[in-house]
């Protein structure tokens, strides 16, 4: 089975590096097969040279040593001895900085190589773009229950193109944030568990936007940050209660142009019949205009249901009310199954309905990412409804096979212009050394309103520290 799955990985990620007229022909490569330019391709980037008789038997199954040597030579073709010198350097970097008795911090590096719409027969720009991403973050504790905590975060102005600017990013006000949490003792006040403040300095969640034409399904995948905000969270009465105001939009000059104030009730039900323990959570908030608006508004709340449904099963469940008619609701369920058949297998399942103005159109900009994601962390959006999902094949200690896909079909569950879209990924992680994954995938990608169909082969390396 993990040899089957392994050769699976390989023939697909083979098929997919990229593209041109075949110069060089073999016995059982005739100039007219589909694979034949890519074929060519590998033997340019010299991953592959055939056999001595003149035969590349594409059919033959190959083996996990001839896996390894392919995996080797394509990395060095696409980069990865630059890519580990890199490493090796910021690892450098890392240590001399920890020794020296600053800040503790932590943190992770990523590098990616991907190739664009290489298999598909339409779908936009043939080509390859390489990217990194660098997060880094440190706390330092004040006592007394204070603390502050400072985070960097490249986001995709790695690719030095996010459609907002090519400059890679303004440290100030989009790569950094600032977090302080104070703990207040309020018991005076017959409050008996303390209060916790927390005090955010952040840019916001950020969409990319994929200006290449090469990467049409990263369109739309949102980098998750914390917005400005103040918010207070304490336990009453058995309850977890919080409440605060966040600036979930602002103008480049920091002007405040839109507002939220939430509030939020949790409470775990314990000794439930079947399914011993639930979690009830309750909340609501109040958008409008500027600081404040009593006409430019949008009210909505949401329940949430959350149970283990024994020890390898949980389910949730979320139902968002943006009004009262259906057109304002919004509903999601997700199953996660934690080895279920004890064979190192992983699976979620995800599948939402979103009412066609549950986002309002006037906060469009401060709401996109209300509904939620998709399992590639793309927005949620009014009128559609997604089915999603994704499994991890623990192979062994180091290696894990990886399939997640998402279909978005209309309101009234068809396939078809404008909502319809299909994305679908496979790949392998394998962790190379401790704190370091190597990782190859290979997603399709099928929009029903553009009627293209595009394809992403990559390769990446990520170091946690």
């Amino acid at each position: 089975m993990k040899k089957v799955l392994w050769l699976l990985i390989v023939t697909v990620f083979t098929m997919a590096i990229a593209s041109s007229a075949l110069a060089v022909t073999f016995k059982d490569v005739p100039a007219d097969h589909w694979a034949a330019p890519y074929v060519l391709d590998l033997i340019k980037l010299g991953v592959t040279n055939g056999y001595p008789d003149g035969t590349f038997r594409g059919t033959k199954n190959i083996s996990r040593y001839e896996a390894a040597v392919f995996i080797a030579k394509l990395a060095k073709a696409v980069g990865g001895e630059e890519i580990q010198t890199d490493l090796k350097a910021l690892k450098q970097d890392v240590a001399a900085l920890k020794k020296s008795g600053g800040l503790p911090f932590s943190g992770s590096y990523s590098a990616n190589w991907q190739a664009g719409n290489l298999l598909a027969e339409s779908g936009g720009t043939r080509g390859g773009v390489t990217s990194y991403r660098l997060a880094l973050n440190t706390v330092r504790d004040l006592g007394n229950g204070a603390d502050v905590k400072v985070n960097l975060d490249t986001m995709d102005y790695g690719f030095y193109d996010s459609g907002t600017t090519t400059t890679g990013g303004v440290l100030a006000t989009e790569l950094l944030d600032i977090e302080s949490n104070l703990s207040l003792d309020l018991a005076q006040l017959g409050l008996e568990n303390p209060v916790k403040l927390t005090f955010t300095l952040g840019p916001g969640s950020h969409q990319h936007i994929d200006a290449t034409g090469v990467l049409s399904s990263e369109t739309g995948v949102t980098y998750v940050r914390p917005n400005t905000s103040v918010v207070a969270t304490t336990s009453l009465w058995g309850l977890d209660v919080s409440g605060g105001y966040i600036v979930p939009e602002k103008a480049n000059s920091g002007l405040i142009t839109t507002s939220q104030v939430i509030g939020a009730i949790g409470y775990n039900f314990i000794d439930v019949p079947m399914i011993n323990k639930l979690r009830l959570a309750v909340a609501g908030d109040y958008v409008s205009s500027g600081m404040y608006s009593s006409t430019t508004r949008d009210v909505r709340g949401s329940i949430g249901l959350a149970a283990p449904l024994g020890d390898k099963i949980e389910a949730s469940g979320t139902l968002g009310l943006g009004g009262a008619d259906q057109k304002n609701w919004m509903l999601k369920g997700e199953v996660a199954l934690k080895d279920l058949w004890q064979t190192g297998t992983e699976a979620n399942i995800m599948v939402s309905k979103v009412g066609a103005e549950f986002i309002n159109p006037t906060f469009a900009a401060a709401e996109f990412d209300f509904a939620g994601f998709d399992q590639f962390m793309r927005p949620l959006t009014n009128g559609t409804v997604n089915v999603g999902g994704q499994l991890v094949q623990n192979v062994s200690d180091d290696i894990k096979l990886v399939g997640k896909g998402d279909v978005r079909l209309s309101s009234d569950y068809k396939y078809e212009a404008p909502s319809g879209r299909l994305t679908a990924q496979g790949g392998v992680l394998y962790s190379v050394a401790p704190n370091t994954t190597v990782d190859a995938s290979y997603r399709v990608f099928q929009d029903k309103a553009t009627k293209d169909t595009s394809d992403i082969a990559a390769v990446g390396l990520m170091y946690q520290f």
